[in-house]
């Protein structure tokens, strides 16, 4: 079987008057936070540029192992809340947008012949 990467990718956009703050969390606390999420491989936060994004400036790459990782942050989100209170500070902060699951699993691809 091939190998695949999916990604979670969220969309935010920093509150007015907040940006010292937004950016601070996010050093210290927010990419961290997405990090520690079960079966998550990496995390990267990215400035949408030429107004591609919308109203939202931000996204947030998180890699997964796989499908089942969801079953895993799930379970651990409930388990383990004190771990994810970080998340509690987002709203103060940021305003999210949609997110999407992105990947280049073979079976994604159109290759024409």
């Amino acid at each position: 079987m091939k190998e695949y990467r999916i990604f979670v990718v969220s969309t935010a956009k920093i509150k007015s008057g907040k940006t010292k703050e937004a950016v601070k969390w996010w050093k210290e606390k927010g990419k961290a936070l997405f990090e520690i999420t079960p079966a998550t491989k990496s995390v990267r936060s990215y400035a949408v540029q030429f107004g591609l994004g919308g109203e939202y400036t931000i996204e947030i790459w998180a890699e997964m192992e796989n499908y089942a990782s969801f079953d895993l942050a799930d379970k651990d989100y409930i388990q383990n809340p004190q771990k994810y209170s970080a998340f509690k500070e987002i709203p103060e902060l940021f305003d999210f947008g949609p997110t999407r699951i992105m990947g280049d699993w073979p079976e994604s691809m159109f290759i024409p012949e």
